[in-house]
């Protein structure tokens, strides 16, 4: 079983990173999918991500997948669990709503775990959708992180699979968040198991 997920690692990037402001700004226009390429993960799961994000091993030691573009302030990890684990352990600790689906619970869990470490100043509702068949929920947060000045922009997808349960993560500075958010999006909204991708072809 997995902790929940624990900033400190991810969001250490944000001291060295980059300040330098890109020239330019996409906006909220809808990226095109030639900018983006497919990544297959440990023959279980493919994503779409855009060129300009390259893989890296420093932002979160449990995540599955990590993408980042220190120039851009974009960045992206997957975690993933197998579901019972999470059910057994959760149900151990007496911390399980047997009242909601697990999607719900699962993402209740990290949501508590995640906002205990920054200063929330915006969180959106609950947002529940299908990607590729399989039950979703997103929620976006914007907050204060010690030792950072400017505000970071969150993107959570919660998505539950046949036998793992995963959350897609994406952030940026505040103030790039517009520049971002549809990139995100799609992101997020690209993921699919391999299997279900496999059975759709047939």
């Amino acid at each position: 079983m997995k902790n929940p997920v624990t900033l400190l690692l991810f969001l250490a990037v944000f001291s060295f990173s980059s300040c330098i402001k890109s020239k330019g700004k996409n906006g909220n226009k809808e990226p095109k999918m030639e900018d983006f390429h497919t990544v297959t993960v440990n023959e279980e799961y493919q994503i779409s991500l855009p060129k300009f994000m390259k893989g890296t091993t420093g932002l979160n030691e449990e995540a599955s997948l990590q993408y980042q573009n220190l120039f851009k302030e974009a960045y992206t990890i997957i975690i993933d669990e197998p579901k019972q684990d999470f059910v057994d352990v959760y149900k151990e600790l007496d911390q399980y709503n047997e009242g909601i689906t697990l999607l719900q619970n699962y993402r209740k869990i990290q949501l508590q775990a995640f906002t205990s470490t920054i200063q929330v100043s915006h969180q959106s509702e609950v947002k529940p959708m299908t990607i590729h068949g399989l039950d979703a929920e997103s929620v976006e947060i914007d907050g204060h992180v010690e030792g950072i000045d400017e505000e970071i922009s969150y993107f959570l997808t919660f998505v539950e699979g046949t036998e793992n349960i995963y959350m897609i993560m994406a952030w940026t500075l505040k103030s790039k968040k517009e520049e971002h958010q549809k990139t995100f999006e799609t992101i997020a909204q690209s993921f699919e198991l391999l299997d279900q991708a496999a059975a759709a072809k047939v």
